[in-house]
């Protein structure tokens, strides 16, 4: 089968031929149809020092997908039958940790990811165990593609209280762009998005923003404060991972709110901890991947009731052997969400 591999450690990508993989006995072989491409593709891409200490190559890449199941192991006890959608949880987790048992498997200690760990979904066919697949139902397969990113949105925000309140979006990169669609789904009263780039700005109007600002020319922490009467936002949710922004949002949140914190700053980064966090009474959460399952449970439901439309977010699609264009439209920075299409006859 045709498959986007990390060869070898060092730059680059290469588009060759793998091995199908083989359907152990609780597992499912999915032919893939679209899978979404990431930020973590473009570091592996790239081999900074992020891949230079996590990879193992030889390796096929990606961890966000959806297709049609082509094949079902004999334990499997799941509902399914060949030829239904579906996508799947990416990350998997050991279920015998003291995080797992606990309803925490989302920060497993032995969490194993798709694509980074183990063999990933840009390619013909992956092997996925049954108990992560989620099947799509009526949902299409592009859709389910950027699920474990609108998965990382509907954390961030629906773990917090949002009907009624006001809830300001730091990074409108795609998964806040995604975050701010939710918010307004879920009932805030006012959405305020931030970003430098008016590309990403006018993606975020688009998925329902009240507030537009722009972090180069804008006074944000005053803009806040002018749109909340003086109190500052209920909820906070911080996904651009810039040190700024982080003290921002300190400023931003009301007495007593609530920061969810998603964005991956590249160094650490020193915060007014006693006067802006402590002496502010603020809740500080931080978000990792999905939680498992019941924010896929979440997101089918906003899907299939047509609460949510991630569609206008998704805003390049390339065939599987335009992987660099794929990549280079994600690091040119205008790009919403990127995907891959993968059709391939077994």
């Amino acid at each position: 089968m045709q498959a986007i591999r990390k060869e070898k450690p060092g730059p680059g990508l290469t588009l060759g031929e793998a091995k199908e993989p083989e359907c152990g006995h609780n597992d499912v072989i999915i032919r893939v149809r679209h899978a979404g491409v990431c930020g973590t593709d473009v570091h592996i891409a790239e081999w900074d020092e992020w891949a230079q200490g996590r990879l193992k190559p030889p390796l096929t890449i990606g961890h966000e997908f959806a297709g049609e199941i082509a094949e079902i192991g004999s334990e499997v006890t799941e509902p399914f039958k060949v030829g239904d959608p579906v996508t799947a949880e990416g990350h998997l987790i050991c279920g015998h940790c003291k995080q797992c048992r606990t309803g925490n498997g989302h920060v497993c200690r032995n969490t194993q990811i798709i694509g980074v760990d183990r063999d990933g979904a840009f390619a013909t066919y992956i092997a996925m165990p049954a108990a992560n697949v989620v099947p799509l139902h009526d949902i299409p397969t592009r859709i389910g593609a950027v699920m474990d990113p609108l998965g990382n949105a509907f954390h961030t925000v629906l773990t917090a209280d949002i009907p009624g309140h006001s809830v300001l979006i730091m990074g409108s990169g795609p998964i806040g762009c995604f975050a701010v669609g939710i918010a307004k789904a879920a009932g805030a009263v006012k959405v305020i998005a931030v970003d430098v780039n008016p590309k990403r700005l006018e993606l975020a109007k688009t998925m329902g923003a009240d507030l537009l600002l722009n972090a180069a020319t804008d006074d944000v922490v005053q803009a806040v404060l002018d749109a909340t009467e003086g109190d500052g936002a209920d909820v906070v949710c911080e996904m651009s991972g810039n040190p700024t922004a982080m003290r921002q949002a300190l400023k931003c949140v009301r007495l007593g709110g609530r920061i969810q914190m998603l964005g991956l700053p590249k160094e650490d980064v020193t915060l007014p901890i006693a006067s802006d966090l402590i002496f502010k009474g603020i809740t500080l959460y931080g978000v990792i991947g999905r939680r498992m399952f019941d924010t896929w449970h979440q997101m089918l439901d906003f899907l299939k009731s047509g609460l949510l439309d991630p569609n206008p977010i998704i805003t390049h699609e390339f065939p599987l052997d335009q992987v660099d264009d794929a990549l280079a439209a994600i690091a040119g920075g205008d790009a919403g969400k990127v995907i891959l299409e993968i059709g391939e006859d077994r």
